[in-house]
């Protein structure tokens, strides 16, 4: 089984509070601003790719203690196109994210070491393409992302909660730190219905994180209007349980979730956020 490992989140752990605050202010002291900079920015890239080595292999260990078979291939993915498709189609696309400098420096540094990267293509959907290629059978995605739940077989997420005693008080390491352990603690097989169920679901209520809004909002007037227009039954908003409620008696989701644009005007915006949404 080879895991395809989503690495973008653990680019953006492993650069978090890598140095105090009061380390940097005595490397100011120390160095003066331009020197202390480039002090900050060999201290982030050393320690984060030791903690994305760390961080991998306890992926690997607990994967591995999950599985009937044994691991026999990682491969990682970044996002470092700097020619999306996505933001092409739409600047409003991943708008309110700012880059990351440190992250940056972590992702030049495995552009370098036998990582997945594509220019206009990001780590989803190179995932996506390369689970085609090998079969749902024979590969488990690994991410902390729901999108990549999309594209169905097997799928186990890096998210991590705190530990906690019999008391339910959280246990502390050595170092009086809060320790961490994964959350899901099986690997989730999703079927071909359930991933396109997901999909479907998103195109509705849209991704706040990457700036999609999915159905746009409509006034009471308007619902009132479209309606008696088209003869549908029509939400003011639709979140993530008005979209569950609104696919639960679909027969055909397409035609479903494209209705529900359409009643309300925003046919345009249907097929602009299936081309943002659809991965691989």
């Amino acid at each position: 089984m080879i895991l395809l490992v989503d690495f973008d989140s653990i680019l953006y752990h492993a650069v978090y509070k890598v140095v105090s605050i009061r380390e940097m202010r005595e490397a100011i002291t120390k160095f003066g601003k331009t020197t202390s900079k480039q002090w900050l920015n060999e201290q982030v890239y050393n320690e984060g790719i030791n903690r994305c080595e760390n961080e991998l292999l306890k992926i690997q260990n607990e994967v591995q203690g999950l599985m009937m078979n044994d691991i026999t291939g990682v491969e990682l993915f970044i996002t470092t196109c700097t020619k999306s498709f996505r933001k092409e189609l739409t600047p409003t696309y991943k708008k309110s994210r700012k880059k990351n400098d440190y992250v940056w420096l972590l992702r030049s540094h495995y552009q370098l070491n036998d990582v997945s990267f594509s220019d206009t293509l990001e780590a989803d959907d190179l995932i996506a393409i390369r689970a085609k290629e090998l079969g749902k059978d024979n590969c488990i995605v690994i991410s902390i992302d729901k999108d990549l739940k999309q594209i169905g077989g097997y799928y186990w997420s890096y998210y991590k909660v705190k530990s906690k005693d019999m008391d339910g008080n959280p246990i502390l390491d050595e170092y009086n730190n809060e320790v961490k352990e994964y959350k899901q603690k099986s690997i989730d097989f999703i079927t071909d219905q359930e991933a396109s169920l997901i999909f479907w679901e998103s195109v509705l209520s849209g991704d706040s994180g990457d700036d999609i809004k999915g159905i746009e909002a409509i006034t009471v007037e308007q619902k009132k209007q479209y309606e008696k227009e088209y003869k549908i039954k029509l939400d003011s908003r639709v979140g993530v349980a008005t979209a569950k409620k609104i696919l639960a008696n679909s027969n055909n989701h397409f035609i479903t979730v494209a209705r529900q644009y359409i009643a309300r005007g925003q046919k345009e915006n249907f097929k602009l956020n299936y081309k943002l949404l659809k991965i691989g």
